[in-house]
């Protein structure tokens, strides 16, 4: 009789504008050739679910949320894991959102991601847990930020956006730190999501662990395209409109970035030459810390 592999878990929290619904989904797409390996996946489309995120699963004291679980963490634990050995986590919103109800960004990003990255690992109690995270160019991070308030009704200018949120606050390795003083964590794996399309298979790999030798396929598109220059111009020109809530997502069906629509792009050469020197030393700095595993070529 073969023996399974011991049980182990790898959590994917985002960050967010990395990719993370390609990857998402094209784990979906395999969810049958993962069983049969012994993987089970939960995704957005399952973690999601009113009163059903990894928090509330599993009665998490850093979730603040006024539920209670069904089933005991052990039960909870079992019911996911199944007949598998690994369990594969990915919502970037478990971590906390990126924006106040106000459209600021939260500083440190994701403040509470060690509470509860360590509150799942310890509710768990399968060993070190692995944890994914994507990482991205401040000024191009903060731009699709800008996109997804947009996307959430929080209207303004980029202008205006930008003193609110400036991108000295989008400080990589303050995060990856606070996750790395995790005790329950084991490995933790980081790439830049520019690389994304060529690291693609190394994160798949990460995810499923070393006893699993597949390959995912990824969806062949892009599945959230950002606003065009002419979408903002279009939400800002209406800001009167009665349906606010839906004004950016009308705006990027009918600008959809394309060659005559260009992607919205606020910052100068020079201003994403400043942001891009600045992300390589975030990138130096995070590639020494002890117990990082930095996917490269």
């Amino acid at each position: 009789m073969n023996q399974l592999p011991p049980r182990s878990v790898a959590l994917h929290i985002g960050a967010n504008k990395t990719a993370t619904t390609h990857l998402q989904r094209s784990f979906v797409m395999q969810q049958d050739a993962l069983i049969r390996a012994g993987l089970r996946y939960y995704g957005p489309d399952t973690l999601r679910r009113p009163k059903r995120g990894l928090g509330d699963l599993y009665g998490l004291a850093a979730y603040k949320r006024q539920t209670f679980p069904t089933r005991s963490r052990e039960e909870q634990r079992d019911f996911m894991f199944k007949d598998g050995h690994r369990l594969i986590l990915s919502d970037e919103n478990f971590v906390g959102v990126l924006h106040n109800k106000a459209g600021n960004m939260l500083s440190p990003l994701y403040p509470m991601a060690q509470a509860r990255v360590q509150g799942l690992a310890e509710a768990l109690d399968v060993g070190p847990m692995d944890v994914l995270v994507g990482l991205r160019n401040p000024a191009t991070f903060l731009v699709s930020a800008y996109g997804q308030a947009i996307m959430g009704g929080q209207l303004s200018s980029f202008e205006d956006y930008s003193a609110k949120n400036p991108l000295s606050q989008i400080y990589w390795p303050g995060l990856v730190t606070r996750l790395r003083q995790c005790s329950g964590v084991g490995r933790i794996i980081v790439w830049r999501f520019e690389e994304y399309r060529w690291r693609f298979h190394k994160i798949c790999a990460a995810m499923m662990g070393d006893h699993v030798d597949m390959r995912i396929l990824p969806l062949p598109k892009k599945v959230h395209l950002g606003l065009s220059n002419a979408a903002v111009a279009h939400v800002l020109e209406h800001l009167d409109t009665a349906d606010l809530a839906t004004l950016g997502e009308r705006a990027r069906k009918a600008y959809p970035i394309s060659e005559a629509h260009p992607a919205f792009a606020p910052f100068s050469q020079d201003e994403i030459a400043a942001a891009t020197a600045d992300y390589d030393r975030q990138i130096a700095e995070i590639s020494d810390i002890a117990g990082v595993t930095f996917l490269r070529p």
